[in-house]
């Protein structure tokens, strides 16, 4: 056999070889930079979500804390006049943790919701777990052993649910006991 000595469109067909695999390449970046950019974005709305769902949890102990020095609200009433904090169970700070209460919870009957630019952004069940004297406060010396004596030194210790969204559907939420100490 005689060789072929006719080496014409070899270069053509290595550059053809080699812009194929810089296209699988340039498609295999672009996918993942495109699922890189999905990743961002749904951590950024979860982030936001929480950042929501713990606001929620700081509102609702304010409020907390001012119906527990008497501050009575109506339900559905503004938070000290701010629109967009509403308190819809004007009692909560009464009612006791019931694990079978399904009507009080935060998707069903939230107790505070927080809106922001008329979009619902957290909602919060505030309930009442137990109560106990502060140690060392003047009720405690006063109770003796029969545990009777001034409400003054008496904390409070809530269980607080709160659901933060986003526009987006993304939903995160928050337990937290908080007490409720006297000042």
């Amino acid at each position: 056999m005689k060789p072929i000595n006719n080496e014409k469109g070899t270069v053509l067909v290595v550059a053809l070889i080699i812009m194929g695999l810089l296209a699988v390449i340039g498609t295999a970046i672009m996918m993942t930079t495109s699922i890189e950019l999905k990743i961002a974005q749904n951590e950024r709305e979860s982030k936001t979500a929480f950042y929501r769902a713990e606001n929620g949890r700081v509102i609702a102990a304010m409020v907390s804390e001012a119906a527990a020095w008497g501050i009575d609200f109506v339900d559905g009433s503004n938070f000290e006049d701010v629109p967009d904090i509403k308190v819809m169970d004007g009692d909560f700070i009464m009612e006791a943790f019931d694990i079978d209460n399904s009507a009080d919870q935060v998707t069903g009957d939230p107790d505070v919701r927080v809106e922001e630019d008329g979009f619902l952004s957290a909602e919060v069940d505030v309930d009442k777990l137990s109560t106990a004297l502060l140690p060392g406060s003047s009720a405690e010396f006063a109770a003796g052993y029969e545990g009777a004596g001034a409400s003054a030194g008496v904390m409070t210790i809530l269980r607080m649910d709160s659901i933060g969204s986003e526009p987006t559907g993304a939903r995160a939420s928050i337990r937290v006991q908080y007490m409720l100490i006297p000042r």
